[in-house]
């Protein structure tokens, strides 16, 4: 940030809108959006306790309850990706309930998935040569193949909401900005009783599908960058895993 006159100027060239200034301006002399920040100290600081018991609670769920999630919670949700720590805020967040654009997206999904199925698979010389430089490409067909054969369905079953991370992939940083406000999201929606799971295998199916991109108001320059499916689980977790180890190591990595 510079000054002219010993008053604050904001370069909007290379501003990426953290709001940094902002949470460090002792007289609350800058805003965004107009709106007067929070004194920090109103704010309760002791939060690792309730924080991890969120993080070692939530589970991605694969079945929802036929609910619907109440509008003003689906806003809470999203409106809490606006505290990622983004560094892009040129994404928007498209959020949809309609059961039948639902199933109409699911629908492309599966023939996309399935197009994508007898392309690499049904040819088998071609099949062969790809694994050749993949050890997971087997993985890939079983996971295909749960799809298209036992769940016969890409979005999980009664999933209330989807939420699409939409934006431009070519904007600097847009697409780990992507990552980082579902992810919030995702927290978001657990501590409000409401379940999600990451539904990757959507981007790639709505990104090629010119028809439905229109249908769902895209710009031509605008990718899915991610996708959340929302509603509230039908599964009863009885137990807390325990994670996994991370290698941990202060200063230098050690190999041995």
């Amino acid at each position: 940030m510079n000054s002219i006159d010993g008053y604050p100027v904001i370069d909007t060239d290379i501003c990426n809108q953290c709001q940094k200034c902002i949470a460090l301006c002792p007289g609350r002399a800058l805003t965004m959006n107009g709106v007067l920040p929070d004194k920090a100290s109103k704010v309760k600081q002791d939060w690792y306790g309730d924080f991890l018991n969120l993080l070692r609670t939530r589970r991605s769920t694969k079945t929802f309850q036929k609910n619907d999630i109440p509008e003003g919670i689906i806003r809470k949700i999203v409106e809490s990706g606006a505290y990622a720590p983004n560094q892009n805020k040129n994404i928007t967040v498209l959020a949809i309930s309609d059961p039948l654009l639902i199933q109409n997206i699911n629908e492309h999904a599966l023939n996309f998935i399935q197009m994508l199925y007898n392309l690499f698979f049904s040819v088998k010389p071609l099949s062969a040569l790809i694994g050749l430089f993949s050890n997971s490409w087997q993985v890939i067909k079983k996971k295909m193949e749960r799809d298209l054969v036992y769940n016969k369905s890409i979005v999980k079953k009664n999933t209330n909401v989807l939420l699409f991370a939409v934006g431009n992939p070519r904007t600097p940083v847009t697409e780990a900005s992507a990552q980082y406000i579902l992810s919030t999201m995702s927290l978001t929606a657990h501590s409000l009783g409401i379940g999600s799971t990451l539904m990757d295998s959507l981007k790639m199916s709505v990104n090629m599908n010119r028809k439905l991109r229109r249908e769902l108001g895209f710009l031509s320059s605008d990718r899915v960058l991610g996708v959340l499916a929302l509603g509230y689980s039908a599964e009863k977790i009885m137990n807390i895993p325990q994670g996994y180890d991370i290698p941990f190591f202060m200063n230098k990595i050690s190999r041995e």
